[in-house]
């Protein structure tokens, strides 16, 4: 029935309520939901009638016993939670273990064949004729003696640079072929074969009877290989020794931002590069504090979970069965969970102030507990050393043990506060305790395990699992605008963790010299005002 007609609205008694009585209102209502800027309505006009989709006639028997209507249904959500944009990364599989496995014994293999490659090319001549491989007799005098020497102070030069650079653990596992790397091995690989080629053809097989001239070529295998090995000092060391490019890295989820320097690289070592910066210089990241933070600034702004979500429903099923929802619709969706966020900025503000209260009060309540209970300890001590027969005499566990006893509550109060009861046992505590008294620290030493920013490990972290997003490819170079997100996959430590990373160029300084005129006069004014 509409409001518009002149006739009278039949009387509801449902809108009785203390014995008055509402009734309709002759004007048009207005709109329960705002239009678009295109005109398109959020949520369409409601009819049951064409909600029902198509009807199927029941049977005569039963057919009121179980009706149902669909009014509708939901088809699009939109939140402020994070959407996983890639995947992540396949563990640790057999293939990539053999192939770093092969290439371990390839270059060690080709390490051995440098090193011995000259000495086996002296001792051939002299060996062949014992396994019936004729050559004529060898005669070498002083210069081949010294020529001998020299070659053989070259071979131990060339297996100390080897052992130096290149016998170490390596810092990383890369995902890409390292280019630099790989081609050295085939220079060094194209090196030996060539002079073992020209060695077995014109010396072997033409049976050469100048021995001096043998342990010339070896010692010039022995000076091919150094300056290759001089050649990879200056790719792989110092190449990255020149500043060329600053890293801006950024911690998610917490914010935390440091910048270092770096040179010419690839993506790859850049990552490398940028996670030793990040293990040596961010402080440690408590993704339990994290947590427990956002879930009170959540409940103080009223939204659970910390996020706002709006939900579309598409009750008429109009589109054909294409549940899409506009785009100016989703941005008006948006910007309404925003202004709900923003509007709770007071709660959140207070928030942190009280967590900052209460950390700092309990802070300073465990520093006077510890305080006390090192001076009564320490005094106990040097009472000791002055009287012979004192009776409460203890050895440094019994004294850490009673320290701990009496410092147990503040300190246990602080770490729930902090969530960090995980990372001290009281083992530990009682361990670090007894090395302070022995060693005769203070309080503030002692107590610097607990406030410091670096949260001390368990135990030795073998291996860090890391991957590298980039939308290049991570074995081309690094220039000015590449931007990298490095994502931890590890458990305990950095657990959810991302670090993004943005790389700008150092520029060109132009530097001009001014000369200083010394010419220059200057004269007092003095006003009424300055007077005295």
């Amino acid at each position: 029935m509409s409001y518009l007609d002149n006739r009278k609205l039949p009387k509801d008694t449902r809108s009785c309520v203390g014995g008055f009585r509402y009734e309709g209102h002759k004007k048009q209502l207005r709109p329960r939901y705002a239009q678009s800027e295109i005109g398109e309505p959020f949520i369409p006009k409601f009819s049951a009638i064409a909600s029902e989709g198509q009807k199927v006639a029941p049977p005569n028997e039963d057919w009121a016993d179980n009706t149902t209507v669909l009014t509708g249904m939901t088809t699009d959500s939109y939140t402020m939670d994070e959407k996983i944009v890639y995947s992540p990364p396949i563990g640790r599989v057999m293939g990539r273990r053999c192939s770093r496995l092969v290439w371990l014994l390839a270059s060690s293999i080709l390490c051995i064949l440098s090193v011995v490659s000259a000495p086996i090319m002296c001792s051939l001549p002299i060996i062949a004729p014992q396994v019936g491989f004729s050559m004529p007799p060898i005669q070498c005098d002083v210069d081949c003696e010294g020529l001998l020497f020299l070659m053989a102070i070259k071979t131990i030069f060339l297996v100390i640079a080897i052992g130096v650079l290149y016998w170490r653990k390596a810092m990383a596992d890369m995902p890409r072929l390292y280019f630099a790397r790989a081609a050295l091995t085939f220079l060094v690989m194209f090196i030996l074969f060539a002079f073992w080629l020209f060695y077995i053809a014109r010396i072997m097989f033409e049976r050469y009877d100048n021995y001096k001239y043998i342990v010339s070529y070896s010692t010039s295998l022995l000076d091919a290989l150094l300056w290759t090995h001089y050649l990879s000092v200056v790719l792989l060391e110092l190449r990255r020794l020149r500043s060329q490019f600053i890293v801006t890295i950024v911690r998610d989820p917490d914010g935390e931002m440091h910048t270092f320097n770096i040179g010419a690289c690839s993506i790859q070592e850049a990552s490398t590069e940028i996670l030793r910066f990040y293990t040596t210089r961010f402080s440690s990241f408590n993704i339990q504090l994290d947590n427990a933070r956002q879930t009170a600034v959540a409940k103080q702004s009223g939204m659970q979970g910390g996020t706002a979500g709006f939900k579309m429903y598409n009750i008429e099923q109009f589109g054909g069965g294409q549940e899409t929802v506009s785009e100016v619709n989703t941005r008006a969706l948006m910007e309404a969970a925003a202004r709900r966020r923003i509007g709770g900025y007071a709660e959140v503000m207070q928030e942190e102030i009280d967590f900052e209260k209460r950390v700092k009060k309990r802070k300073y309540r465990l520093m006077a507990a510890t305080e006390d209970a090192f001076s009564h300890v320490q005094n106990t001590a040097e009472s000791g050393t002055q009287k012979v027969g004192i009776n409460n005499q203890m050895d440094s566990l019994t004294a850490a043990q009673n320290v701990f006893t009496w410092i147990v509550r503040p300190l246990t109060k602080y770490l729930k506060t902090t969530r960090l009861q995980s990372r001290h046992p009281s083992g530990e505590v009682t361990r670090h305790i007894e090395r302070c008294l022995t060693l005769k620290l203070s309080h503030r030493t002692f107590l610097q395990r607990f406030f410091s920013e670096r949260i001390p490990q368990k135990e030795k972290m073998e291996e860090s699992k890391w991957s590298v997003i980039c939308d290049e490819s991570v074995s081309s170079g690094v220039q000015h605008g590449t931007y990298i997100v490095l994502k931890s996959h590890n458990a305990d430590i950095d657990c959810g963790v991302q670090l993004v990373c943005t790389v700008s160029s150092i520029p060109f300084f132009n530097l001009t010299e001014q000369a200083k005129s010394g010419s220059e006069k200057f004269s007092l004014k003095i006003s009424n005002e300055s007077a005295v």
